[in-house]
């Protein structure tokens, strides 16, 4: 009998230990960084110190080519593995008021965690044509006062700047950005279980799965 306590007692100090570090790892701030330069952008995940790029992809190297496909010439074929299900999207069932709602409510609990440490934006318009320059210049800097207050009170934001500039003599348009968002997953993961019924009838009611392959 005393056996068996003492592995019982082993066995839940393991999960306690599970758990608890789980708890730790899921409250680490993770977050995506994004910069661009001129059409040039690099995205990369960030786990507290660790950094994991995402884009652009990383090249992968060809595996070399048998003697065999050599000799033929020909690259190998490859057979595609069947699908048994495929899924498709009941627009019957859409209901946009319900999907604004929910989102809405997500978004509501969500915007408390999620920090924007950065965003910094400048942009310097040119074109060919002043008028036009000038034209995209009164745009741009009404979308920015609009946007940038929503941002203030929405999240937590700690470090921005946008400055949206016209250069009449130039002919093309400069831009760069740099913006970084993180939050808990453990504060999201919460979220997703608090809202899991709801999210998972409206899965099944806007999503079709059909046999794809028929059975003889």
């Amino acid at each position: 009998m005393s056996v068996l306590l003492v592995i019982l007692a082993v066995v839940l100090g393991i999960v306690s230990f599970a758990l608890v570090l789980l708890l730790l790892l899921l409250s680490v701030r993770t977050g995506i960084e994004a910069v661009g330069v001129n059409g040039d952008i690099s995205v990369e995940v960030r786990y507290g110190p660790v950094r994991i790029p995402v884009w652009p992809p990383p090249r992968r190297e060809k595996g070399q080519p048998s003697a065999a496909q050599k000799e033929d010439g020909k690259k190998p074929w490859k057979k595609r593995k069947k699908k048994k299900y495929k899924y498709s999207l009941n627009r019957e069932e859409l209901d946009i008021g319900e999907l604004a709602d929910l989102t809405h409510r997500l978004h509501s609990d969500l915007t408390d965690t999620i920090r924007i440490s950065h965003f910094r934006v400048r942009v310097v318009i040119g074109t060919d044509d002043a008028a036009k320059t000038g034209i995209l210049l009164g745009q741009s800097a009404a979308v920015t006062g609009m946007i940038v207050p929503f941002l203030e009170n929405t999240f937590d934001m700690q470090d921005y700047h946008v400055d949206v500039d016209a250069d009449f003599e130039a002919d093309h348009t400069e831009w760069a950005f740099t913006v970084f968002g993180s939050l808990r997953p453990l504060w999201l993961l919460w979220q997703l279980l608090r809202h899991s019924g709801e999210l998972y009838r409206l899965y099944k009611r806007l999503i079709k799965k059909e046999e794809a392959i028929k059975h003889e």
